[in-house]
C-alpha cells in the first residue's frame, strides 16, 4: 500500500508540473489587445439573428485590426482585403479572448463592442505563408560567410539551415551552385566583403527577388579529456540581414550565440550552428514577406504573377517578352526556364492575374487556366 501511495503521489506530481509549465508557457504567449465593433441590420425583427451577425463582424475587426497592429503597413498593400480573406478562412484560435462591453440596438441596425485578444504567435503562424502566397512565392538567395577556427568549410551548415527554413516557409530558392566562373568570383568577393550594393547586385543577377546574407563564425574555448576522448567546447556566433534587390533595402537579426561539445572543432561548431540558425533565420523569415508587400520601407513595386505559356519557338517568345516588358503596369519580366515549346516566366506587375491574361490574349495567348497567382496558356496557331 505504501509503495502505492508514492506511485500516486509521484504520478501527481507530474502532472502537477506539467500543468505549471503549461500555465507558465500560456501565460508567456504575446497578446495583441484590440477594441472590436460590429453591427448587423434587424430584419423581420429578428434579434438573435442580428446580434449573430454582429457578433461575426465583431470576430472580424478584431482579426483585421490584430493584423494591422501586427504588421505596420502591411495594410497599404494593393491586396491586402484577400490576404485579410485567407487569414479569416484559417482564424480558427487566433482570438484568444472576446470579452463583449456594450450591445445595443438603434434604427433597426444591433451594434457590439467588445474588448479582444488576439494571438501574436498564432497570427504569425497563418499570417506569414499566406503573405508569402500572395507575393507569389518570390525567389530568395542565400550567402554565408561561415569560418571554422577562421578556415572555411567546404560546406556551410548555416547556409544549409537558413535554405531548409525559408522553404519550408513557401519562397523559392535560387541555387548559387549554378554560377560559372565569373559569377563564382563575384560569389566570393560577396561572401567576403558582405557589401550591400554588391549583394544588391548579385541578387539582380541570379534574378532573386531578396539575398540572405550572415557571418557565422566558430571558435573553440575548452578542450576536455574524459575517457581517453578529447571533447571541445565551442561557442558559435550567427547573424543574418536580408537585402531586398530591388530597393537595397537591408532588414537585420540580432547576433544569435550558440555553444556545443564536439570531438573536433569542427564538430563542436556545426552543432552549435545548427542550434543557432533556425531561430535566427525564422526571425527573418516573415518579416521579409511584410516588408516585401508592405506600402513602407522599401517595398518591391509588384506582385510576381508565375506565367506558363506552351507552343512558343524563341522567337516567339522573345516577341512576348518585350511586349510584356513594355506594358504599362509591368516592373519586370524574368524567364526561369524554356525548354520543349514551354517557358516558364516571372512578371512583376502593378496589376492582377485577371488583367495580365487579357493582356496575353491580345499578345495571341489562348488562356487555359487562370489564378490568383499564375496565368497559363498557349501560343494561338
Amino acid at each position: 500500500m505504501t509503495n502505492m501511495k508514492k506511485s500516486l503521489f509521484s504520478l501527481s506530481f507530474a502532472i502537477l508540473c506539467f500543468l505549471l509549465c503549461f500555465q507558465a508557457i500560456a501565460s508567456a504567449e504575446e497578446m495583441i489587445r484590440v477594441q472590436a465593433e460590429g453591427a448587423a441590420a434587424i430584419v423581420g425583427g429578428n434579434k438573435d439573428k442580428a446580434r449573430s451577425e454582429a457578433k461575426n463582424q465583431t470576430y472580424r475587426d478584431a482579426l483585421e485590426k490584430g493584423v494591422g497592429a501586427y504588421v505596420q503597413g502591411i495594410t497599404e498593400m494593393k491586396d491586402f482585403q484577400v490576404v485579410k480573406d485567407k487569414v479569416f478562412s484559417q482564424s480558427q484560435g487566433l482570438v484568444k479572448s472576446f470579452e463583449i462591453t456594450r450591445e445595443w440596438e438603434e434604427d433597426g441596425i444591433y451594434y457590439m463592442e467588445a474588448d479582444c485578444q488576439v494571438s501574436a504567435g498564432a497570427l504569425d503562424g497563418v499570417l506569414g505563408p499566406v503573405v508569402i502566397d500572395i507575393l507569389g512565392n518570390p525567389r530568395v538567395m542565400v550567402l554565408i560567410d561561415e569560418s571554422i577556427e577562421g578556415e572555411r568549410p567546404f560546406l556551410s551548415t548555416v547556409e544549409g539551415e537558413v535554405l531548409k527554413v525559408f522553404e519550408k516557409a513557401g519562397y523559392l530558392l535560387v541555387d548559387p551552385g549554378q554560377a560559372d566562373k565569373l559569377d563564382q568570383k563575384e560569389l566570393d568577393l560577396a561572401r567576403e566583403t558582405g557589401d550591400v550594393a554588391r549583394l544588391q547586385d548579385l541578387a539582380r543577377s541570379f534574378r532573386a527577388d531578396v539575398i540572405i546574407y550572415g557571418k557565422a563564425q566558430g571558435l573553440s574555448f575548452t578542450q576536455q579529456k574524459i575517457e581517453g576522448v578529447t571533447l571541445f567546447g565551442v561557442r558559435s556566433q550567427v547573424q543574418l540581414k536580408a537585402i531586398i534587390s530591388q530597393t537595397g533595402y537591408v532588414l537585420g537579426t540580432e547576433l544569435i550565440e550558440k555553444k556545443a561539445k564536439g570531438t573536433s572543432a569542427q564538430d563542436g561548431a556545426v552543432k552549435a550552428f545548427q542550434a543557432a540558425s533556425k531561430p535566427v533565420a525564422q526571425g527573418l523569415v516573415n518579416k521579409v514577406a511584410y516588408v516585401l508587400v508592405s506600402g513602407q520601407t522599401g517595398s518591391v513595386s509588384g506582385r510576381t504573377i508565375k506565367v506558363v505559356i506552351e507552343g512558343v519557338n524563341f522567337s516567339q517568345l522573345r516577341k512576348i517578352k518585350q511586349e510584356l516588358e513594355s506594358m504599362d503596369g509591368v516592373t519586370a519580366v524574368y524567364q526561369r526556364a524554356f525548354e520543349g515549346g514551354r517557358v516558364d516566366l516571372d512578371v512583376v506587375a502593378e496589376k492582377m492575374a485577371e488583367d495580365l491574361a487579357v493582356d496575353l490574349e491580345g499578345l495571341g495567348v489562348e488562356i487555359t487556366s487562370l489564378t490568383a497567382n499564375s496565368v497559363e496558356g498557349k501560343k494561338a496557331k
